[in-house]
């Protein structure tokens, strides 16, 4: 059987390569899916779940694309020119044009008005207002377009903040907050920016296990529930993998260029005892995803399988093979041999799966841009989800030797869940794959 597919690398990938003697595939197979990404103003906390004054309202995306940035900035220039530089409408018209300039694609502009906003914003409400919560999103939209990661980063700090001022740590109206701030921790870490890049994993970790601690606590039994649960749960899963991996990479030549910020020894203790405990801390939080679906079959018909063969992959990256490959056939033969249940079973095990396998890790590929260095290799995959055989078939530019070795040694470590056929793992032959490196500096 043969696979063809294509895989795009940032130069962050590239870097952490070669150090990822755990799990390397990850870095190789993956342009993580966790990149920076800010909810538009329409997505906002619902009023009443984060105290949005009833007449705190900003024009939405497309209200913005019906009104140009001049047409704003007269406004803006008239009431300014009429009641001052405060005006409490100020604020509203203000945030009209940092859209209107996010969609122009002048976000250094949009930087200084949504400022600007949300300083009129806090002079009318309040430091502690939450009506400014769409303005500092916005704010974070074009501090990521810019690369500005400690500016983001320093924002999403005051966002979590601001929640945490207004309902106290361990609110359920908390959630929505720790979601984001959980999910730029992974995003700073996945981008190798900022310093202390070892606390946005232990901060990821905790902010999960925070979320999960809320929703146990506060949360009725209900869809809604086990949909926040489940995804707080994966959210641990993630940062235990990063843990996992974070150890090899930091014991690399290299170690200072990607970790940021050296670790004290204090914090180097901390550390070493998340990384002892990330594979039991992970397989626990699948575990509990697993129950979770089991407890609800009509509302989720396959998900405790899919639980399983999650935790086989957790148990396979962690070389636990033997365990990994009975799990593997027993979930694979309870799919399998349910007629309801066998389309399932061929879309977890109909080809090789590249682990990790997780929601909050997607691959992104780009082929658009034809002058990216690539390195084009054909394996084979064993029925233990190893790849062998593997053989460069083409690279550009062809005397790039660092790119063909940086490939092939990954591969050499790469893990995969194995295709099956027959009702049992079997050897896939003839797979190919394009690995494209994006410009130096992107």
């Amino acid at each position: 059987m043969h696979y063809h597919s294509s895989v795009t690398l940032t130069s962050q990938q590239q870097g952490r390569m070669l150090t990822q003697r755990l799990f390397p595939v990850a870095f190789v197979l993956l342009a993580l899916g966790v990149l920076p990404q800010v909810a538009p103003a329409a997505e906002n906390i619902p009023e009443g779940a984060n105290g949005l004054a009833p007449d705190s309202h900003f024009d939405t995306t497309e209200q913005a694309d019906s009104r140009s940035a001049s047409d704003y900035q007269m406004h803006i220039e008239s009431l300014e020119g009429e009641y001052g530089p405060y005006h409490t409408q100020l604020s509203e018209h203000l945030v009209g044009l940092g859209i209107a300039q996010q969609n122009n694609g002048d976000h250094e502009s949009a930087v200084d008005t949504f400022s600007r906003a949300m300083h009129v914003n806090r002079i009318n409400s309040g430091l502690y207002n939450l009506s400014q919560v769409p303005i500092l999103e916005r704010l974070i939209e074009s501090h990521i377009a810019q690369g500005q990661w400690e500016d983001a980063s320093n924002s999403h700090e005051y966002l979590y903040w601001l929640h945490r001022r207004n309902f106290g740590e361990n609110d359920p109206r908390m959630l929505p907050a720790i979601e984001k701030m959980s999910k730029w921790h992974l995003q700073a870490y996945s981008l190798n920016v900022g310093s202390g890049l070892f606390h946005h994993l232990i901060n990821a970790h905790n902010l999960y296990s925070l979320a999960v601690k809320i929703i146990d606590h506060f949360d009725g039994d209900n869809e809604s529930h086990e949909e926040r649960l489940i995804n707080a749960l994966r959210g641990i899963t993630v940062s235990n993998y990063y843990l996992a991996t974070f150890q090899a990479s930091s014991l690399s030549r290299s170690s200072q260029q990607m970790i940021g910020e050296k670790p004290t020894q204090d914090d180097q203790i901390r550390l070493e005892q998340y990384i002892m405990n990330s594979y039991s801390s992970g397989k626990k939080a699948i575990k509990r995803i697993h129950d979770v679906y089991a407890s609800n079959p009509d509302a989720y018909p396959t998900g405790a399988m899919e639980a399983q063969v999650e935790l086989a992959d957790w148990h396979l990256l962690f070389n636990r093979w033997h365990t990994a490959m009975d799990m593997y056939q027993q979930a694979y033969d309870n799919l399998a041999q349910n007629p309801e249940t066998e389309a399932k079973a061929k879309e977890l095990f109909s080809k090789p799966v590249a682990l990790p396998d997780m929601p909050l890790l997607n691959t992104k590929v780009d082929n658009s841009n034809l002058n990216n260095e690539f390195v084009l290799v054909n394996f084979d995959v064993s029925a233990n989800g190893r790849a062998r055989n593997i053989e460069i078939v083409e690279s550009n530019p062809p005397e790039n030797v660092r790119n063909r070795s940086k490939v092939r040694k990954s591969l050499k470590y790469a893990k995969f869940r194995p295709r099956f056929e027959g009702g049992v793992p079997v050897i896939t032959q003839n797979l190919t794959h394009r690995y494209v490196f994006p410009p130096k500096g992107h």
